[in-house]
């Protein structure tokens, strides 16, 4: 009843069932120096691996540093914190109790302080002379007194009534022992015999000098 359908052609190529001739293999070259590198290159690249795993331990140790390091930061950290937290609560603690007691306190517990009362005083051993120092050129008077200290500030406990001539006598005493002193000085230092000033010899003088040394010399050997 239907025709048969004619047979499709297809697009591609036939593949021809013959094989092809393959090129034989006309020469093989051999690298000498590969060779001589392989051979000879076995130090060299254990050297080449003991270096590399080297630096991968040495990356994994300063890793692990540094782990070590980011957690005993956070370690301190809450350390700090807890601590912080403990002190604070303490504070607050002391305040409350401190209110309480400030709300017991009245201020009629409150004395007046009439400040520190004095202790009777004593009679202190009077300290009281003079002495003298010379040197070679100054002479000085020295003179002690006891004295006490008040609120208004320091007080002699004696007064003398002959004070005042008996320190312009020891001062016309002490201007005339140093005026002698410095006569004696000054006396001293004129005796003093002068330095004679040293000059140095010419030429001139020095030869005639060794000349008249020479004769001597020559002089003497002739006696003999």
């Amino acid at each position: 009843m239907f025709a048969k359908p004619r047979p499709k052609k297809s697009v591609l190529p036939t593949v021809s069932k013959k094989r092809k001739a393959v090129s034989a293999v006309e020469e093989v070259n051999f690298d000498f120096d590969a060779r001589q590198d392989y051979l000879t290159g076995f130090h060299k690249r254990k050297l080449q691996r003991v270096k590399w795993a080297q630096e991968q331990a040495a990356k994994k140790a300063r890793e692990e540093k540094i782990e070590m390091r980011k957690q005993l930061r956070v370690e301190r950290q809450r350390e700090v914190e807890d601590h912080v937290k403990a002190v604070s609560a303490i504070l607050e603690e002391a305040q409350a109790a401190n209110s309480d007691e400030d709300e017991e306190i009245n201020a009629e517990d409150f004395e007046e302080w009439d400040g520190i009362e004095e202790a009777p005083k004593e009679q202190a051993d009077v300290v009281d002379y003079e002495d003298e120092y010379i040197d070679e050129d100054r002479y000085t008077t020295v003179k002690v007194e006891a004295i006490s200290v008040t609120r208004d500030g320091l007080e002699k406990l004696h007064h003398d009534s002959d004070e005042a001539e008996a320190d312009s006598q020891d001062e016309s005493k002490a201007e005339k022992r140093v005026d002698n002193d410095k006569a004696t000085t000054t006396k001293a230092r004129k005796e003093w015999p002068k330095k004679k000033k040293f000059r140095y010899e010419t030429k001139l003088e020095r030869s005639l000098g060794a000349k008249k040394a020479k004769a001597k010399k020559k002089a003497k050997f002739k006696k003999e």
